[in-house]
């Protein structure tokens, strides 16, 4: 039975045009492990389901009365729907549910919203498409009396490709259409007159008939009305429009950057960089850094680079840093173990240190003694040193009534061999051995790890972006400054684990390298750095 969310009195508009079915039945397979626990119309893209946003791009450019084909965990689409039906008044949403999605492609799909459009003008969209609103808009108030979103400026082998006659009526309709003979890519959205919806169902009924046929394309429907009858199906050119097919991983990516809301970067006074995992994994620098980094720098943005990573001093960051090709001082770096020092400078107390060389050195730099033997204090930081000896010495201060402080909370460091533990798995030794949880902990995602430098220099949240491989630390820090993010992939998190996230980055990213897309100055400068490079 479908399920009818909302009941409004639909708005007029040119044409008195008002029905629109979306797609959406499929598995995606191809994006697991995306798509084991939703479809892929609910794959977000910039923080938004797929299937909102088509949505409410249905809503934008007028349409009024939604069918939606659900199937592969139709509760979720159904979720969904709910909400948008909330939030747009005017749009009457109905779901249908395929029962046999596993078994069927989208004619069978379109088949079941017969008893909503069949004989009657429609908008037709399969619901793993993102695109921009006017393309909807483009393809509704076309002057031809049915159309189809094509794409004149690119070719895609994966696409469906159009071939029209010289008054621009299709011809043929078929992913196997050769560059030199098509008009261009379809976007899977259409706008079909009455006579073309009633000779569609029609061919669809057909099909499915013969021989219980269902695994078939609607297109195949369509291409062969326009190769054996008369009809009125023309082409919408909506090339200036952003779409995006998503069916992988790859395209997936290409619609993140592509719709990201991220802000331009050179229009910003202040980058944050996270080192391990974001910049560079163990003694490489991840992709094409060094090049965005200096692209950033010449455009008067200010870089800072900060880490949690408490095992070293500000020193053997910036010496790391240098002998990669990276301009950084020690003024534009920011470690938890700055916090950390900042707290315990103001005291006289007693403190004991679990943690690396570096690390003592650099509070016993600030005047803190890091070896007390009745100790007020017990910091445990990212100890690449860790013997049983100190561990047992900073359980037993804990378990005798000493503050538990946590440099940070990282569980996990990223190396080019992969994950190995950090400060976090540490805290958790000793937390178990003291039965207590940490007092305080240092670093990100605590505002306060960067906060001190919006203070000093007049930055505004907007002003600054954070950028970085962590959901629950790096992202979870712009949040808690209230300023834009960036989560590469080249870490810790995956793209599945952004999914799974109510931490929402403003832009994901497999690496830093196209970084170089928020930057309008960076060709410029790019190739006076190979002129530079060249003269010397």
């Amino acid at each position: 039975m479908p399920v009818t969310l909302s009941q409004t009195t639909s708005r007029y508009w040119v044409g008195d045009f008002h029905e629109g079915v979306i797609l959406s039945a499929g598995i995606g397979s191809r994006l697991r492990p995306l798509t084991l626990h939703k479809p892929k119309c609910c794959v977000t893209v910039d923080g938004e389901p797929i299937l909102a946003r088509q949505l409410r791009a249905y809503d934008d450019a007028g349409v009024t009365n939604v069918t939606v084909i659900a199937g592969y965990l139709a509760d979720e689409t159904k979720r969904i729907c709910e909400r948008i039906d909330r939030q747009r008044p005017n749009l009457d949403i109905t779901v249908r549910t395929s029962e046999v999605f596993a078994n069927t492609d989208n004619m069978y799909s379109l088949s079941l919203a017969a008893k909503d459009v069949a004989g009657k003008e429609f908008v037709l969209s399969n619901g793993d498409v993102v695109f921009d609103t006017g393309l909807l808009e483009t393809v509704v108030e076309s002057d031809a009396d049915s159309a189809v979103a094509c794409d004149t400026e690119q070719f895609s082998e994966e696409a469906m490709k159009v071939s029209v006659d010289e008054n621009d009526r299709l011809t043929h309709i078929d992913k196997e259409i050769s560059e030199a003979d098509a008009y261009g890519c379809s976007t899977d959205v259409y706008r079909f007159s009455a006579d073309f919806s009633r000779m569609l169902f029609e061919e669809i009924t057909k099909t499915i008939e013969r021989e219980n046929e269902y695994c078939e394309w609607t297109e195949l429907a369509i291409d062969t009305i326009v190769r054996n009858k008369n009809h009125d199906l023309s082409v919408a050119d909506v090339s200036q429009y952003r779409w995006v097919e998503i069916d992988d991983f790859t395209d997936l990516e290409s619609a993140d950057l592509l719709f990201s809301s991220l802000s331009s970067l050179e229009s910003k006074e202040a980058i944050f960089f996270d080192l391990d995992g974001t910049v560079y994994l163990d003694d490489e620098l991840v992709d094409d850094a060094k090049a965005r980094l200096e692209t950033l720098q010449e455009s008067g943005v200010d870089v800072y680079f900060l880490t949690n990573n408490s095992s070293r001093w500000k020193d053997d960051y910036v010496e790391k840093l240098n002998s990669l090709g990276v301009e950084c001082d020690m003024n534009s770096l920011l470690l938890s173990t700055d916090g950390v020092i900042q707290f315990l400078a103001d005291t006289d107390d007693e403190v004991f240190v679990l943690g690396t060389t570096a690390m003592r050195d650099a509070l016993a730099d600030h005047g803190i003694e890091t070896d007390s033997d009745d100790p007020d204090h017990v910091v445990v930081g990212f100890d690449t040193e860790l013997t049983y000896k100190k561990t047992r010495e900073a359980t037993l201060a804990i378990r005798n009534g000493a503050t538990f402080l946590l440099a940070h909370p990282d569980a996990v460091c990223p190396t080019a061999e992969g994950m190995v533990p950090d400060c976090g798995s540490i805290g958790a030794l000793v937390e178990r051995a003291t039965d207590r949880k940490p007092d305080r902990i240092f670093g990100k995602p605590n505002a306060e790890m960067i906060q001190h430098v919006l203070d000093a220099n007049g930055y505004a949240p907007e002003d600054v972006v954070v950028v970085g491989d962590r959901l629950e630390t790096d992202v979870q820090l712009a949040e808690n400054v209230g300023c834009e993010s960036v989560c590469v992939l080249t870490g810790d998190a995956t793209r599945a684990d952004v999914e799974q996230s109510d931490i929402d980055p403003t832009l994901v990213a497999p690496s830093i390298e196209v970084l170089d897309q928020f930057i309008s100055v960076s060709s410029e400068a790019s190739a006076q750095r190979v002129i530079d490079e060249g003269a010397s």
